[in-house]
């Protein structure tokens, strides 16, 4: 089992990509560990922050969001892989929409909501991610990683993360892709991992099944 661990950039670099597609197919099983597009977390925080102001509209920026995840679906995918694509895509970014005008007339700052939405980032670039494989899985790292619920700078409860980690991946046959700087919290909540988040959800994935190689 090998798990790599990718910036979601690397699908904004299409010859880079299929050399890097050629490599995963050659390690099968392996799971692949996914940060946002490049350029979406500044747009994530903006929209938080802009939702936040009295009278701030976010229409823009959020037309943007979608435009950049629409345009290079539409460069990397074709056929049903597509088409689940910009169904699944839809359904987060509507229940992002839905979720910054519901911040809107509250305008109460919260980190709790602030890390909900910038998981957004993770989740749609490692979605994409798995559709450029046949019958590749994707799996939501909150359903493994678990912390304490010390937003802006969690502890992950290793062992238990591990656990589930096995739980999770310890019949796993083929590809699996998993959103890279997310977790939960025992209450639920979805927590950011923070700066090196990408490294740490590796790192545990390695743990969790000892002879894993990090790539």
């Amino acid at each position: 089992m090998i798990v790599y661990k990718f910036k979601g950039a690397v699908l904004q670099d299409p010859e880079g990509l299929v050399a890097i597609k050629n490599r995963i197919r050659e390690n099968v099983p392996c799971i692949i560990v996914v940060s946002a597009l490049k350029g979406v977390m500044p747009r994530l925080r903006a929209l938080y922050a802009q939702s936040l102001k009295k009278g701030a509209g976010f229409e823009e920026e959020f037309a943007g969001l979608r435009k950049l995840h629409v345009d290079l679906a539409m460069s990397l995918l074709s056929g049903n892989s597509l088409r689940e694509y910009q169904e699944e895509m839809e359904l987060h970014l509507t229940e992002l929409y839905e979720i910054l005008h519901n911040v809107a007339p509250v305008k109460e700052s919260s980190l709790a909501m602030k890390d909900y939405i910038l998981a957004k980032g993770d989740i749609l670039a490692s979605l994409l991610f798995s559709k450029l494989f046949e019958n590749a899985l994707w799996k939501d790292s909150r359903d493994f990683i678990r912390t304490n619920s010390n937003f802006g700078a969690p502890e992950i409860w290793w062992e238990e993360s591990c656990q589930a980690a096995r739980q999770e991946f310890g019949n796993l046959k083929g590809i699996a892709v998993v959103p890279g700087y997310c977790g939960k919290t025992k209450a639920g909540y979805t927590i950011s991992l923070g700066r090196v988040g990408l490294s740490l959800t590796a790192s545990l994935l390695e743990s969790a099944f000892q002879q894993i190689k990090v790539a």
